[in-house]
């Protein structure tokens, strides 16, 4: 969170923070009627053991093949086999019927080994939540003298200010403005550029390839200069004043492709891409990029 806090003031030196932040109760986001002490019990309260708490949970139907009623036969089922260290915790268990849970199932191919091997999920995953109640605490505690409220008053705000509910309305509400005087036409977007490629091969086509990109090299796929310009430049396409960041290079560098900003590119010939000769820089901009966008593209509710 430090660093996070750092590369922010770097862009935003001494700023008045006003900050929406979020708190989640997750035990009612799984129980919406919870209350009192059931928040100190656990999911098999009352009941005789896990195998009973999984069927119910499952409603009696095998969740393979949703088969249910009389003359189904149903099992208990260990997602990660035990014999790969599965646990008896109710979110490794699932139900499933005798014709299902087979010796051909459970095997390399069989659609069972396929659910261990991506750890099939059986319950609600809270992990979003979980991650904004802490980080909620650590900017707290990055921003001590930042202004915080929760959505709740965020709603009131941006209603006494007959503003329509949108991400860019909310940001006015929750600075803290008492009235509108005048609408701004434009929104500025600053975000960080990533300038390394995640994978530098893939082992399945991603989408739009028919192929998988198994060939390329590091030094291809991650090449941050050439013939006088670096990733992230904002350049100026000389004869038609376009403007534009150096997303990427093509032919060794003869030729670049450029985005505004918010990921468009900018040029509209019949190809998104130019050669480096006609490009004359602006400026370097490191890791960030800022972009103007009308207000009147946002979509409000």
């Amino acid at each position: 969170m430090l660093g996070s806090s750092e590369r922010y003031l770097a862009v935003l030196p001494n700023p008045d923070l006003h900050i929406e932040v979020g708190k989640f109760d997750m035990a009612k986001m799984v129980n919406p009627d919870i209350s009192g002490k059931q928040y100190q019990e656990g999911s098999l309260k009352d009941w005789k053991n896990y195998k009973y708490y999984v069927l119910a949970r499952d409603e009696y139907t095998c969740q393979l093949c949703h088969k249910h009623g009389e003359g189904v036969k149903l099992v208990v089922h260990h997602i990660v086999y035990r014999s790969q260290g599965g646990t008896d915790r109710v979110d490794n268990l699932i139900t499933l019927c005798t014709n299902c849970h087979t010796t051909k199932n459970h095997q390399p191919g069989g659609k069972l080994y396929k659910w261990m091997k991506a750890k099939k999920k059986v319950t609600k995953q809270l992990k979003g939540s979980t991650f904004m109640n802490i980080l909620r605490k650590r900017i707290m505690t990055t921003f001590p003298e930042a202004s915080f409220q929760y959505g709740s008053q965020t709603y009131v705000d941006r209603k006494n200010l007959l503003l329509p509910k949108g991400h860019f309305m909310d940001a006015i509400a929750i600075s803290g403005i008492k009235p509108v005087g005048q609408m701004p036409e434009t929104v500025t977007m600053i975000s960080q550029f990533r300038k390394k490629k995640r994978s530098l091969h893939e082992a399945t086509a991603r989408k739009g390839r028919k192929q998988p990109n198994t060939s390329s090299k590091r030094n291809e796929k991650n090449t941050k200069y050439a013939c006088g310009l670096w990733l992230n430049d904002y350049v100026r396409v000389i004869g038609n004043h376009v403007k534009g960041y150096v997303k990427g290079f093509k032919s060794n560098g003869y030729y670049v492709y450029l985005t505004d900003g918010l990921g468009n590119y900018v040029l509209n010939s019949g190809r998104n891409y130019v050669n480096t000769k006609q490009c004359q820089l602006i400026t370097h901009n490191g890791s960030w990029q800022k972009a103007e966008q009308k207000l009147s593209l946002y979509k409000f509710k």
